[in-house]
């Protein structure tokens, strides 16, 4: 008998050693779960962080950290390759343009050895961005056609149109109620000019500015509540800065709205008429040839954009229109 209840006592010393290792183990799993569950892939990729890299230089220790969230040229191409966006495709018209667009080049564009690859990326990443914007500016055209029909007939705007307009004259720098001067400066820019102009102001996207704040066009700013970058060796006293940008589309609106806006391409603007009256389309080429103040060289600066152009036959890029198939897929890590 005593044999019989020393062995009940075992078990039951053995049931609940069992039992408060089985709670102890339920209590970690609630406390320190195990990350057993795959994530879902992200659909947005984060936002490149440009403020980081603009602070810290993209080639520093700093800067290398931050610009691991954006994509590297071989992430790009493999993105590209699986949508099939390939450029011959586009340029012969055999294909649309898809709605793919990227918030920052690759962080190693610079270290393509093949110069055609390195342009090749810098035209494929670019050319959505800027058919979307155009595409933008001509559908803010057309609104502001429909509201001047409106008024010219006697009807009143609503006062969300109302609105809108008058930002419209103010963001042009055109006195309210002259439609004709806004209608002359809210107008696209051919992809050929945007291209050629983007290559030469960046380097074709290696230059410090574009790399660290998305700055296609080195544009100045004086401003101190802008994004800014120093330019190396700026002299003493001197206070103006590269503008730099959130993403590629923002350096890319700014530029657009400059040529349209500022009164040194008053002649570009008024060319552009001339040919939208005529019913012609617009020629990026003899555009490009307006624009003698765009920069301290001058005519020199006119002959180097359209070498640039002729080189990469750039005029085909006119022809190039946007996938009507709504994606609207945004790269970040370079906005995809």
């Amino acid at each position: 008998m005593a044999d019989v209840s020393q062995s009940k006592s075992y078990q039951y010393v053995l049931l609940a050693v069992i039992a408060l290792c089985t709670v102890g183990v339920a209590l970690a799993q609630i406390f320190h779960p195990v990350n057993t569950v795959s994530k879902a892939p992200q659909s947005v990729l984060p936002l490149a962080k440009s403020k980081q890299i603009a602070k810290a230089g993209i080639d520093r220790l700093e800067g290398r950290k931050a610009r691991d969230g954006r994509l590297s040229v071989y992430e790009l191409n493999e993105r590209f390759s699986k949508i099939g966006y390939e450029l011959d495709p586009v340029l012969n018209g055999q294909n649309a343009v898809p709605r793919v667009f990227v918030r920052s080049l690759p962080y190693d564009l610079s270290m393509l050895k093949q110069a055609e690859e390195r342009k090749s990326m810098f035209f494929r990443t670019l050319l959505p961005l800027v058919l979307k914007i155009n595409e933008e500016i001509l559908a803010n055209r057309a609104k502001v056609w429909a509201l001047r029909h409106r008024l010219n007939i006697g009807l009143e705007l609503k006062a969300e149109d109302r609105i809108w307009l008058d930002a419209a004259f103010s963001r042009y720098r055109v006195k309210p109620g002259k439609f004709d001067t806004l209608l002359t400066k809210l107008d696209m820019v051919p992809p050929s000019l945007i291209l050629a102009q983007a290559a030469e102001e960046s380097g074709w996207g290696t230059s410090r500015f574009a790399r660290e704040g998305n700055a296609l066009f080195g544009q100045w700013t004086f401003n101190p509540k802008d994004k800014g970058i120093v330019p190396l060796g700026r002299p003493a006293g001197k206070t103006h800065r590269i503008k730099s940008f959130d993403d590629l589309a923002g350096s890319l609106r700014s530029y657009i709205r400059n040529l349209n806006s500022h009164k040194a391409y008053a002649p570009l603007r008024q060319m552009r008429k001339q040919m939208r009256r005529k019913g012609q389309e617009f020629d990026g080429y003899r555009l490009a040839g307006t624009l003698d103040k765009y920069s301290e060289r001058g005519e020199e600066y006119i002959v180097s954009i359209q070498s640039i152009m002729d080189k990469n036959d750039l005029r085909r890029f006119d022809g190039a229109t946007l996938d009507d198939t709504d994606l609207n897929i945004t790269v970040d890590r370079p906005l995809i």
